[in-house]
């Protein structure tokens, strides 16, 4: 389960890409808090805490001191440069600690199959839709993989969750299955509701909600 981290954030008074380009050169994230009908909030956080927070806590949830006041917040959208490398800017969504919220994670495969019978590994799902509280989002769906057979997919249906976390693909859909070379692969469809997080529309700079 990923960790609910405190990190320090800063007010900032200039937008645009010049202003921005400065608070990076200062070793700074631009960045905006928004959310629960309350007003937009321009902020600055430290890349170095940030990047801590992101690659080695695998943080998806953050507890921030800002106004005068402790908010629990969910990064709900992290731009990195072209190559992959530096973070640019962050958005995060205010949220409750005990609010649900509806996110996608990593599905991870453990273990090998005993058997095979000339078939190959197939993966059609390689992340899920879940929903779960907030401060509870697991760093990824892990699914054992060392029974399974020829005839026996695993299904969504047969997934071992963490508490409290629900699955929102449909439970008949097959996450992994050993295929054999040649057969047509099974369509996987998109999950019915999509994640209310994950498909808000985010407010510009200075704007509210």
């Amino acid at each position: 389960m990923s960790e609910l981290v405190a990190i320090a954030v800063q007010p900032r008074t200039g937008t645009g890409t010049r202003a921005a380009k400065k608070l990076r050169a200062q070793g700074l994230i631009p960045g905006v808090v928004y959310g629960h009908k309350e007003a937009v909030v321009n902020i600055a956080v430290s890349a170095k805490e940030l990047d801590q927070a992101i690659r080695v806590k695998h943080a998806r949830t953050l507890e921030i001191a800002l106004d005068g006041k402790t908010e629990t917040v969910l990064i709900r959208e992290l731009q990195w440069d072209h190559l992959g490398k530096e973070m640019v800017h962050i958005d995060l969504f205010r949220v409750s600690k005990d609010e649900k919220v509806r996110v996608t994670v990593p599905v991870k495969l453990a273990g090998v199959p005993k058997t095979s019978g000339g078939a190959v590994l197939d993966q059609p799902m390689h992340s899920l839709h879940i929903e779960c509280l907030a401060t509870a989002i697991p760093d990824a769906i892990k699914v054992d993989i060392s029974a399974l057979t020829l005839d026996a997919p695993i299904h969504v249906s047969d997934l071992n969750l963490p508490i409290g976390v629900t699955v929102l693909e449909a439970a008949d859909m097959t996450v992994v299955h050993l295929k054999v070379p040649g057969a047509e692969p099974e369509p996987v469809e998109a999950a019915t509701d999509e994640p209310e997080v994950l498909t808000a529309k985010k407010p510009k700079d200075g704007e509210e909600e």
